[in-house]
């Protein structure tokens, strides 16, 4: 499961979602179409069935539209914004 790491703190409005991110001190602007995305992951979880959601309506590739989404919510996640709950967190061990 998918959720906004906890010094993320969002807001979303008719124009899109405002992630500001309190750690490094950067916000991140998201369109409606990212917003859309984001919206899945922090409501419902993650992006299962969204792709459809999106592609099938617009007449698009619903493979393209998925891959697409899933190089967006990867990014998230490397970035740290996003914390997916279903992987072991790293952790150091000193000596």
């Amino acid at each position: 499961m998918l959720i906004p790491a906890p010094y993320v703190h969002h807001a979303t409005s008719e124009h899109g979602t405002a992630v500001l991110d309190v750690r490094r001190g950067q916000w991140l602007m998201l369109d409606a179409d990212a917003s859309c995305i984001w919206h899945a992951v922090t409501i419902r979880g993650g992006t299962t069935g969204l792709a459809d959601e999106i592609a099938v309506p617009t007449g698009q590739d619903p493979q393209t539209v998925g891959e697409q989404i899933a190089a967006f919510v990867g990014e998230l996640v490397a970035t740290g914004v996003l914390v997916d709950t279903d992987r072991p967190s790293r952790r150091r061990w000193w000596r």
